[in-house]
């Protein structure tokens, strides 16, 4: 895969003007001194900018629910603000429901707060978005690395390149920094990067999977604990995973290669299991889509997976749904339904029962010809 045009990189910061490509030679030479201090590099574009911010109290936050990219991405940029002499915290939103997740967190040390223990009102000098919509943080962020399209600026730059992971990019910051990826620290840390690539590129076979991303995982695999990253890849998983594979097996609607269906009201703890199952449905012959949804915690839970190529799992999710998004292959949404929380079981049922039937129906009719 060729690399992503500099526009799809990079958004500048005021100091570089209307400047639009990488500088030349020739454009650095009639550079001020200033700019050229700032010079934006193919390696890491950002270092230079984050080098000059204030780090000293910095909010890094992820997507819009764990997993392991978000995970990796925020444990590699913490590590980036330490060394530049700052104190990172990292922020996460949904909640460690996925089994993998518990387990990469507990393994590897990881303590992310939940984005509620964020106060805007505190004297943050600086936040950065990763792996993830900048657009859900609490603030516009002043910096965001992400593999995903992004609705809004930064207030100083973005490095944004259409890839397979997130934590593929944060592997090239920590080299252009000299990350010691010898030691304990560094060994753990090349674990977390290999889960993030590994588990978004699922094994390098995603569209969107790079030259970067195979060389940041080649490099990292060489690198890990391999004692912990036995342990996070062969993740216990509870009973209930297989009792909610009958209850979707059941309850599935299969038109021509598309599966959809519903799990019911779970709660929250188990809510990882709906992007599993979504997963391990697009896995079975025949089926190139697959939408499983469910009620969780108040909300109608989607999850889309496909490997339609002439599916753009990002529109087809923000048009059946008209919330959510995604990216090559994978996509999520998540809409509100609060208000009829703590209903009596019958009319919850019933509620549950009418919500599904809507969304099958929003969902087979957009991808009616694309089957």
């Amino acid at each position: 895969m060729d690399k992503p045009s500099q526009k799809e990189r990079i958004v500048y910061p005021e100091s570089l003007g209307e400047l639009t490509e990488y500088p030349t030679d020739s454009v650095v030479d009639s550079m001020s001194d200033k700019t050229k201090s700032q010079r934006v590099t193919m390696t890491a574009p950002l270092l230079p900018f984050l080098r000059e911010a204030d780090l000293s109290k910095t909010a890094i936050f992820s997507g819009h629910g764990v997993d392991p990219d978000g995970l990796s991405s925020q444990a590699t940029m913490a590590t980036l603000v330490e060394m530049l002499g700052g104190r990172a915290y990292s922020f996460y939103r949904g909640s460690f429901n996925r089994p993998q997740n518990i387990t990469m967190r507990q393994v590897l040390g990881l303590r992310p707060q939940h984005e509620t223990e964020f106060n805007v009102e505190d004297e943050w000098s600086c936040i950065i978005s990763v792996d993830g919509p900048a657009t859900a943080c609490p603030t516009t962020p002043d910096f965001i690395i992400d593999h995903h399209e992004q609705a809004g600026d930064p207030k100083i730059a973005s490095d944004v390149r259409f890839i397979g992971a997130t934590a593929a990019i944060m592997w090239e910051y920590a080299m252009e920094m000299g990350v010691n990826f010898e030691d304990e620290f560094g060994s753990r840390l090349a674990t977390a990067i290999c889960i993030g690539i590994k588990t978004d590129t699922k094994d390098g076979t995603v569209d969107s999977a790079s030259s970067l991303d195979y060389e940041a995982l080649a490099y990292c695999l060489s690198k890990k604990d391999n004692e912990l990253y036995k342990q996070i890849l062969n993740f216990p998983k509870p009973l209930y995973y297989n009792d909610m594979f009958v209850v979707g097996w059941k309850n599935k609607t299969i038109e021509g290669s598309f599966l959809v269906t519903g799990l019911g009201i779970i709660p929250e703890s188990r809510g990882g299991v709906v992007s599993d199952i979504a997963e391990r449905f697009s896995e079975v012959d025949g089926i190139r889509t697959t939408v499983v949804v469910a009620m969780v915690n108040g909300s109608i839970d989607i999850s889309v997976r496909s490997t339609n190529s002439s599916l753009d799992v990002n529109e087809f999710v923000r048009k059946a749904f008209g919330v959510g998004g995604g990216k090559i292959g994978a996509g999520r949404a998540r809409i509100p339904v609060s208000l009829f929380e703590n209903l009596p079981k019958e009319l919850s049922l019933e509620l549950w029962d009418t919500l599904y039937k809507i969304v099958k129906l929003k969902a087979l009719a957009f991808t009616g010809d694309k089957r």
